[in-house]
């Protein structure tokens, strides 16, 4: 399990600015003992010898009894401290910031400056009391604030998570109380209970992982971060067997939670594409497709746009997909993208569909069954020698490898019938054994297997778009 700890350090930088000060003279900096932090100043000249370093020394010599120039000095050693993980300027820092907190209590920039630095250091475990020192500070923050900042377990649960990683010994429970200890700290914070969700799914306690995303969803209604961990929550139980097409409500319950994280983050790409798939899932094309175009507006680069034509592609939309494709293409969507040779393979455009697939084999030394079957259905219907044998080929899955034995002639037919467990793998079972039966000559049997490989209600899948097209060619539907 990464964790990255970039996602857990917010900083609040941006709520407390440092003074500037203009320097007009130009004689050069001589530190002198009268000032009280005489020795800190001149560490902070060396140590960072900034023009703006050196303005705020001399702001501090002229007004020895003006706290702002020490408090800029601990707000840019605090910066830049935490960029560089310079330890020793963020002791000076910390140092600056103290000594402006003794003398006007409260003072939230300081505050938010100080919480700044031991959120740091728990995160880099650079000191021991470094929590309780971060905790302290947090307390004595205005909700406003803390509603929208890493409570200071968040920094502990990075540290440790990093922490067992480094030396491969989970424990897991630790983890979940660290977790719990944040939102004690700050049921307002998203993160905290994403985090903790996010163990739940990995250790598969599916409803543990959503009633934590829902509890967060309570406490804080703005938060688009919670409404998509909740979408993905559900989607990752749909599909914990391998077919999310055997949990329709949890298909839906994404598709819903996804449609409440929009309005809180509308120019999200991201959570368009996933709340199309959600429809398409539910068999609303039209709504899915919908929001596939809204997200390569949002973003209309090559792949988004590809991404779009492939979509119009698997619901028989052939001109507009062709035509969203040539845009993409002129805006630097690669021929090797599998999108690409299957938009053509959707229409039975097999020449074109050959082009791309040979691109796509260029493009990578890995490959699946699919792609297997894929080489040799293409090479088949646009009459050249296929591009992959079994050897090349990789399965990742017991149904991918019974899969690849059927197609290599390794097993029967009806072995595999008997190993199609699930609706994803049905329409498998069904498409595949009725293209070597259409190869085969038996017709009748291949049109049958392709109408049943349709009626397994898996909108995805590239196999009910080219069913479809055996069907016209050489069959009816039902």
């Amino acid at each position: 399990m990464k964790y990255v700890i970039a996602f857990l350090f917010l900083l609040l930088v941006s709520r407390c600015t440092a003074p500037q000060y203009v320097d007009t003279g130009k004689a050069p900096l001589i530190i002198t003992g009268s000032h009280k932090m005489a020795g800190y100043l001149q560490e902070s000249k060396t140590i960072n010898g900034s023009t703006a370093t050196e303005q705020l020394i001399k702001a501090a010599l002229q007004d020895p009894n003006n706290p702002e120039p020490l408090y800029g000095l601990g707000y840019l050693h605090m910066q830049n401290g935490i960029r560089t993980k310079n330890t020793r300027e963020l002791e000076l820092a910390e140092r600056y910031l103290i000594t402006v907190l003794a003398q006007f209590p409260g003072n939230q920039n300081t505050l938010q400056a100080l919480y700044n630095i031991y959120y740091d250091n728990i995160l880099r475990s650079r000191s021991p009391d470094a929590l309780g020192k971060a905790t302290s500070i947090f307390m004595q923050l205005p909700d406003s604030v803390r509603s929208v900042s890493n409570p200071p377990s968040l920094a502990k649960f990075a540290a440790v998570a990093a922490e067992q990683e480094r030396l491969h010994q989970p424990d897991r429970q630790m983890l979940r109380e660290i977790l719990l200890q944040a939102i004690h700290e700050s049921p307002q914070t998203d993160n905290s209970y994403i985090q903790l969700a996010h163990l739940y799914r990995e250790d598969r306690y599916f409803a543990l992982a959503i009633a934590t995303l829902k509890l967060g969803a309570e406490n804080i209604q703005n938060s688009a971060a919670l409404y998509r961990a909740i979408a993905e929550a559900y989607n990752k139980r749909a599909e914990v067997n391998g077919c999310n097409y055997e949990h329709v409500s949890d298909i839906q319950n994404a598709g819903k939670y996804y449609q409440l994280a929009i309005p809180l983050s509308p120019e999200d790409q991201t959570l368009h594409f996933a709340l199309s798939e959600s429809f398409f899932d539910q068999n609303l094309y039209q709504l899915g497709l919908n929001e596939v175009q809204i997200a390569s507006d949002l973003k209309p680069s090559g792949e988004s746009i590809g991404l779009a034509a492939q979509n119009f592609s698997v619901f028989g939309y052939h001109q507009q997909a062709l035509a969203l494709l040539q845009t993409a293409v002129a805006q630097g969507y690669n021929l090797g993208n599998a999108g690409h040779h299957e938009i053509y393979m959707n229409l039975g455009d097999w020449k074109n569909a050959a082009v791309g697939f040979n691109q796509y084999v260029q493009n990578r030394n890995k490959f699946s069954v699919y792609d297997l079957i894929k080489s040799d259905m293409i090479a088949d219907q646009a009459k050249l020698s296929p591009w992959l044998n079994p050897g090349r080929i990789s399965a990742s899955t017991l149904w991918e490898k019974a899969l690849l034995d059927y197609w290599s002639s390794s097993i029967s037919a009806d072995k595999l019938k008997n190993m199609a467990n699930t609706h994803c793998e049905k329409t498998e079972y069904f498409f595949y054994t009725g293209y070597r039966d259409l190869q085969a000559g038996k017709t009748n049997q291949a049109t049958a297997k392709f109408n049943a490989a349709i009626q397994q209600d898996t909108y995805r899948f590239i196999e009910r778009p080219l069913a479809r097209y055996f069907l016209q060619r050489y069959g009816t539907t039902e």
